[in-house]
């Protein structure tokens, strides 16, 4: 596919790129964003085409599909039974979105592990849509200026790095996942022990 790729001109490896970006910025796992990305470099050293230009089109591709990817999962809870959009749309789920929603969709734009289940869980939350353009166009503005500067600066060698530094990571990172949610399991199940014992008092 990278030999696909490095044979096509600079303006299908922007349509390329705009495609796959897309796809991933809907939350769609394992789309090889990165190949076009990286033969784009090459065409910028080629003087084929320029860096904003490669940045541009990858940024439109990844924010719109974003914003396709909030649409489908907003759509989607219409269509579960109540008790789960009641969960997905709880006034501790609004608390949580409201304090990190920004931070996590913006993150989540670059972390693959993180983009699915935040773009998703942002749309069926009912995270406020204006909020949710906003940083997810900076996330993807960030996401691929990033990354389509550092593969121009340094070629594959930083991508190795960055999916090295990640695997090591990543083990770290779930168990903190894992912690939080235990911790907010046991701080609802104290409220609600706190709420029954009200109850009780109060008849």
């Amino acid at each position: 596919m990278t030999a696909w790729l490095d044979s096509l001109p600079p303006l299908w490896l922007h349509l390329t790129t705009f495609i796959m970006m897309f796809l991933e910025g809907m939350g769609i796992p394992g789309v090889p964003g990165v190949l076009p990305m990286l033969a784009l470099a090459e065409s910028i050293h080629a003087s084929q085409t320029t860096l904003p230009e490669a940045i541009a089109w990858g940024v439109a591709g990844n924010w719109l599909g974003s914003l396709l990817g909030y649409r489908l999962a907003a759509s989607a809870l219409k269509r579960l039974p109540r008790s789960w959009q009641r969960v997905a749309r709880s006034v501790r789920t609004a608390g949580i979105m409201r304090r990190w929603g920004g931070l996590a969709v913006i993150v989540s734009r670059t972390i693959g592990s993180l983009r699915t289940p935040v773009t998703l869980y942002a749309g069926a939350s009912g995270y406020p849509w204006r909020a949710y353009l906003g940083f997810s166009f900076l996330g993807a503005l960030l996401h691929v200026g990033l990354w389509q500067t550092l593969l121009w600066r340094f070629g594959p060698e930083i991508l190795k790095s960055f999916e090295h530094t990640q695997a090591r990571l990543l083990p770290y990172l779930a168990g903190v996942a894992l912690l939080v949610a235990l911790w907010l399991v046991v701080r609802s199940r104290q409220k609600q022990g706190r709420d029954a014992l009200e109850g009780e008092s109060q008849t």
